[in-house]
């Protein structure tokens, strides 16, 4: 029926949420296999595969990042770098017993939500569109439409009727299927049904942040942890999505439940040639929390202790401060521990 790309949006060719960074269809560069470049609209989803394959794209290659480390070296970075401090760490190290130092990798994740990314789009009266979106955020799906048609919010209606699935991968991610069935309502004015396969799916969307890390960690005689630093390179993929606001989760969980008096924390977002990963249960806070973890079973290995001793030893109590500057209050850790 129809073949719609970017020189079709009657408004903003933008559907970046924090950062307006992502186009809906890629006008003159692609940045990840899997990409959208245009959708085509036809009577039956089999008349769709067998046009898409007729298509044929010309495209130039480029250098290809996928390692954040590498990303960061060449300044490709979605937002400047946040660091959290607390105490002295550079003037800690000489009064530190003990002093481990190593590298933590966690991968990322597919959301496998039983219910793939979808939505289903009809025409109302007065150039109205009411959308049934697969989405954890019908507004932002609403504020998007409106940006990318060019009409104000008041024209777009956005129901859920059920998710099938989420864990994050619905919050900003299930934005651009409902923005191109409105936008092929808008141009047709018939319904336009837009819903991925499974391989699509998980080829085209982002998942868990993959972190890479290198920390260092001081240790006194009687075992507490006097300093710690750890620098944490965020696989961000093409464009923002939701990565700085995963990136600061990451931080505000970076000493996890424990006391730590000397502290310094620094977070890179780095833009890579993947699809851009996005919210995921946890959101930052496992990645963070798994450094510290790592440091201390590290430390643990080579003190020839459990690392439940370690863990115990540094647990937080009322009246301690987080590198982020909130005092600890109604702390139960000890107790809870028992």
């Amino acid at each position: 029926i129809r073949i719609i790309t970017h020189e079709d949006i009657p408004g903003q060719n933008q559907i970046g949420g924090i950062i307006l960074d992502e186009q809906l269809f890629a006008s003159t560069e692609v940045h990840f296999v899997g990409q959208p470049i245009a959708l085509i609209i036809a009577e039956s989803d089999q008349i769709a595969f067998e046009a898409r394959k007729l298509i044929e794209i010309e495209i130039s290659k480029k250098d290809v990042i996928v390692d954040p480390r590498e990303a960061q070296q060449k300044d490709e970075l979605i937002i400047p770098p946040r660091t959290f401090e607390l105490g002295d760490t550079e003037n800690s190290w000489e009064n530190c017993a003990h002093i481990f130092e190593g590298q933590a990798d966690s991968n990322g994740q597919e959301h496998l939500y039983i219910e793939t990314q979808g939505a289903y789009a009809v025409p109302l009266e007065n150039g109205h569109i009411r959308i049934s979106s697969s989405t954890q955020g019908p507004t932002v799906v609403q504020r998007i439409t409106a940006r990318v048609l060019g009409v104000g919010m008041h024209k777009i209606e956005v129901d859920v009727v059920r998710i099938g699935g989420g864990f994050g991968g619905k919050e900003d991610q299930a934005t651009p299927w409902a923005v191109m069935a409105a936008l092929g309502v808008h141009i047709l004015n018939s319904p336009v049904k837009v819903v991925l396969s499974r391989l699509d799916d998980m080829r085209m969307t982002g998942k868990r942040h993959p972190y890479s890390s290198d920390y260092k960690i001081g240790l006194s005689n009687d075992l507490k942890i006097m300093a710690y630093e750890t620098i944490f390179y965020q696989n961000a993929g093409a464009s923002a999505d939701l990565s700085p606001a995963v990136m600061e989760r990451t931080l505000f969980h970076g000493t996890n439940s424990y006391f730590i008096p000397n502290v310094k924390m620094t977070a890179y977002s780095c833009k890579t040639n993947l699809p851009p990963n996005t919210a995921f249960r946890g959101f930052g806070g496992p990645q963070g929390m798994f450094v510290i973890e790592s440091a201390l079973s590290h430390a643990a290995k080579e003190l020839g202790i459990p690392t439940h001793e370690l863990q115990k030893l540094n647990l937080l109590k009322n009246g301690n401060e987080f590198p982020y500057g909130q005092i600890a209050d109604g702390v139960e850790l000890n107790s809870i521990w028992q």
